[in-house]
Order: structure tokens, then sequence, then C-alpha cells
């Protein structure tokens, strides 16, 4: 125990973190109890608790999570930590031999191991990039650190989890960006992947004969970019033939190959897929799947105005037009109940939070700390990016929780975690 546990580490909670864990966990049972908030028995023994009472109890244990975290060694990890990727990525397997829940395989003996998964995931390829720094803008370098992400990935896209799969991938770019990745080359591994985005847009419009006017927009604004990046590295004269050269290629091959690939599940009989990539590209075009939850998502959100219609007050959420109100679209339920007004607290409360761990990540004494620091502040807000822009149709419906807010017991133990380790690190800067 020694080895992992140092228990005369200093412990002090960082006041962002602490502010943190006391307003957004407040609105989260204060909005629990009217929405959703029926009885269930907790974990598999015979007494009932609300939502809200369970939320509550998961808060408690992940607060003592949180403290447990402030005196783990972190050298541990640096030293053991390809040893735990593979066990991690045994465990994460374990869910295809349980049954399937809401479509997706991710769950197994009522957790879900991907939320563990993501505190291991971040710590491997921190390790690997701390220890290969000075190569980083050697393709050897970026194609191993893709390999670390992109494996877990694809376990979670057979399991039908588009959500964590993105997730897992948000970590990306930022980390290699942070460890010295040059602008043009996380360019050149962004470009592809907007002009795939758009060549899906594309067909997702014509599919619905719908106006193409946001299609265009799009395409138009990712043109405007290109130029501007071109130019910027033409100015530099270094390998800019080069860059220009992938850049320009690296389009062209993913707008071909969404094409070929949307027309290929047009005419095979993976409908199921096509509607997935429908549901996650725009919502909105189908009300008979992602396009309701979004269409009653914004109604609460809009009924709400200002300062809210007051708590249990509310119809949306309390005769249940807004699905899954407790979990994926808890902001609606916040915004119908509470009002701007409180939505706007909780992404001042989420910009503050993001703000501190970036500068706990900039003040760590190695690399392998500030690493884990930016991959779990990443994580976190591509969740806040997506929970909250999904409930007003400008973010895809993928399921992702919102930190500390989102019913659901494993997403707020992970957190609480991920906010342990950082905090620990700021306190003890030192491997």
């Amino acid at each position: 125990m020694s080895r992992i546990f140092r228990f005369n580490q200093t412990f002090y909670i960082r006041i962002p973190l602490l502010v943190t864990f006391t307003i957004l966990p407040i609105i989260s049972v204060l909005i629990l109890k009217h929405a959703g908030n029926f009885e269930s028995s907790i974990l598999g023994f015979d007494f009932l608790m609300s939502r809200s009472e369970k939320q509550i109890l998961w808060f408690l244990i992940g607060f003592l999570s949180f403290i447990t975290s402030q005196y783990i060694r972190i050298r541990f990890f640096n030293e053991k930590i390809y040893i735990l990727y593979f066990l991690t990525i045994i465990l994460l397997i374990l869910p295809f031999f349980g049954d399937a829940i809401k479509g997706a395989q991710n769950w197994i003996f009522g957790f879900q191991p991907s939320e563990f998964g993501k505190i291991i995931i971040v710590m491997a390829l921190s390790k690997y990039l701390s220890d290969n720094k000075s190569k980083i803008n050697n393709l050897k370098t970026i194609f191993i650190s893709f390999l670390i992400i992109i494996l877990p990935a694809l376990i979670f896209l057979n399991q039908k989890d588009i959500g964590t799969a993105l997730v897992y991938f948000s970590i990306f770019l930022p980390m290699l960006y942070w460890v010295g990745l040059k602008s043009e080359y996380c360019f050149i591994i962004f470009s592809p992947i907007a002009a795939g985005f758009i060549s899906i847009l594309f067909n997702v419009y014509d599919l619905y004969n719908k106006d193409i006017t946001i299609p265009m927009i799009t395409l138009g604004f990712w043109l405007i970019v290109n130029f501007i990046f071109l130019s910027i590295t033409l100015r530099k004269k270094i390998n800019s033939v080069l860059i220009i050269t992938l850049i320009l290629a690296t389009n062209i091959f993913s707008t071909l190959s969404c094409d070929i690939l949307w027309e290929y599940l047009d005419k095979s009989n993976l409908n199921h897929v096509k509607t997935r990539i429908e549901n996650f590209v725009v919502p909105s075009l189908n009300p008979q799947a992602g396009g309701y939850q979004v269409a009653q998502s914004k109604i609460a959100v809009g009924s709400g105005g200002i300062f809210g219609l007051g708590l249990g007050e509310v119809n949306q959420v309390e005769l249940q037009y807004v699905p899954e109100a407790d979990t994926d679209f808890i902001v609606s339920s916040i915004g119908e109940s509470l009002g701007f007004i409180f939505i706007l607290l909780i992404i001042l409360t989420y910009l503050n939070m993001f703000y501190w761990l970036l500068d706990y990540a900039s003040k760590a004494r190695n690399l392998f700390q500030s690493l884990m620091i930016v991959g779990y502040c990443s994580m976190l807000f591509f969740n806040c990016i997506i929970a909250l822009g999904m409930v007003v149709g400008i973010a895809p419906v993928t399921g992702l929780p919102a930190p500390l807010l989102s019913y659901g017991g494993t997403f707020t133990l992970s957190c609480f975690i991920m906010f342990g380790l950082c905090n620990n690190i700021s306190n003890n800067n030192n491997l």
C-alpha cells in the first residue's frame, strides 16, 4: 500500500474546485427532486431510494473518493501505467458479456467500465507523450499516441456507445498540442474530420430534401478557415508545400470516403447505422428519433425564460415530454425550472473550473502531471459542451451527461476522482 498511497502529502481543497463541488451538486439535487425522481433499489438491496436521495449518496461517496485520491502517490501510476492500461482494456471488454441498456452495451454489474477507463487512458497517453516530448512532431509518435486512444474507442463503437468514444478522442489534440505539436500538424489532423463532417452534412440535408443553406454556410466558413491557415503557412516558408499538400489531400480523401460510405449505407441493410449518423449530425431533421428529444428540450428551455417557471411548476419535464430529463437532458430541466440565469451560473462555474485546471497544469513541475490535468480538463470540457449544446440543438444527441449535474453513479465517481487527482497534483507538485 505504501507504494500506492503516501499519507503525509499535503491536503488542501483548492477554492475553485470547492466552489464547483458546492454550486453544481446543490442545483443537481434540487432539479432531480422534480425530474424523474422515482424510487428504485440501491445496489441490488431491498430498500428503495429516490433518485435525488441516490444522487446525494453518490456525491458523498464521490467526495470521499476525492479525499482518498489526495493521498495517492502519482509516481506509482507513472511507473505502472502500461500494465494498468492493459488491464483497463480487458475491463472495457467485459460489457460484451452483459445486456444492452438503452441500445448501448457498455454496462456490467451495474456500472460503466468506460468511466473509470477514462482515468487510466489519460495517464497512459500522458506517460507516452512525456517520455517522447522531443519526438512529438515525428509521425511515429503521433501514430502511437493515436493507437493508445483508438483501441478503447473501437471497443465503445462496437458497444454502440458513440458518445464515450468521442470523449476519448477529445483528449488527443489538446494533449498533443500541450506537449508541443506544431499548429500546422494539429490542423492537418483536424482538417479531414471537419471536411468529412461537412460532406455528411450535405448528404443528410439532401436526404430530407431540406434547404442546404446551413451546409453551404458551414462549407464557406471552413473554406475561409483553410484559406487563412494556408496563407499563414505560406508566409512561414518552412515545409509549406508539404503541409499544404497534406491538408488538401486529407480534405479530399475524407470527403470522398464519406460520400462512398454514405452511398454504401444507403444501398445496404445498415439503415440503423445511417439513422444513428443522421441523429448524430443533425438530430433536429428526424422528428421520430433524436429530433423529438431536441424539439421538446427547446420548448422546455424556451418556456423557462430568464428566471424559470419555478421548481415543481414546470410542464415539459413534469409531464415527461422531455426524455432523460434527469440525465442527458438535465440542463433542459434546469432551464425550464430555474431559467437562463441558472444556466448562466452553471456555465460560469464550469468556465471558472476549467480556467483554474489549466492554470494548475501550467504550474505543474513535470510534464506527466501537467498532461494528466490537461487530459481530464479536455474530457470534462467536451462533456460540458455536448451536454449544454444538445439541449438547444447545436450539438449532437450522444447521451453524454453534464459533470456534477446529471444523475449517475459511476460518472459522478469518475468526475470526483479526476478532480481529486488534479487537486493532488496541484498540492504536491512532485513525483
